[in-house]
């Protein structure tokens, strides 16, 4: 009976040595970003938390934390994701699948991602990022066409510097004359034939409604 007891006590005091070795070695994963993600998801799969202040200093792993670890947002990570414009607008659009208010700041200095997530994730119009897009002629046109269907006065600049998307905009966004890129249409062949075919058919368009 008695060596029984001393077995347990003796297989316990292993145990209790080998966990505090195991948290330990945790310890150490810490010291690391790379290691402290990696750890909860290829070892723990799953939440390590002694890990997640290291983890949220850095915006690249604090997003890959929050969407494969996780599965949803982390709050801890979420001021170092604000700074990097590319992680905002991934955390934005595949883990929060929404609105990243902190976020809008980086997103909105860059034209590629003000345009995307205007689309992809606001389905709808994003004014903190217009002045980027405007800058661009092409965001310019697919933000008017895509997120507002319709005029956006300050990208018209941009486009109408630029035969085709001076013909596009008119086309699909405006559905009519693009007076302020007209000149520049006219410089270009092609684009000037399908502009004044374009202007042509909506002068019948509305002139057969006006027989009905």
């Amino acid at each position: 009976m008695h060596k029984n007891i001393k077995k347990i006590n003796i297989m316990f005091a292993i145990l209790t040595a080998l966990a505090g070795l195991w948290n330990f070695k945790e310890k150490m994963i810490t010291t690391s970003v790379e290691y402290s993600y990696r750890y909860a998801r290829d070892v723990l799969k799953g939440r390590f938390e002694m890990g997640e202040d290291t983890i949220s200093r850095d915006a690249r792993y604090s997003y890959c934390y929050a969407k494969y670890v996780l599965k949803g947002r982390f709050e801890m990570g979420e001021d170092a994701i604000s700074k990097d414009v590319n992680y905002s607008y991934y955390y934005a659009r595949h883990v929060l699948k929404g609105r990243f208010e902190m976020g809008e700041d980086a997103i909105s200095k860059d034209d590629w991602y003000s345009y995307l997530y205007a689309g992809g994730v606001l389905k709808g119009r994003f004014k903190m990022g217009e002045y980027a897009i405007s800058k661009n002629v092409e965001y310019s046109y697919r933000y008017a066409k895509d997120v507002l269907k319709g005029r956006f006065k300050m990208g018209e600049d941009a486009i109408s510097k630029h035969a085709r998307y001076s013909y596009y905009y008119a086309k699909n966004a405006l559905k009519g004359r693009f007076e302020m890129g007209e000149e520049t249409i006219s410089k270009d062949a092609d684009c000037s034939r399908k502009y004044n075919d374009f202007i042509e058919n909506l002068k019948l368009g509305d002139k057969n409604a006006q027989e009905y």
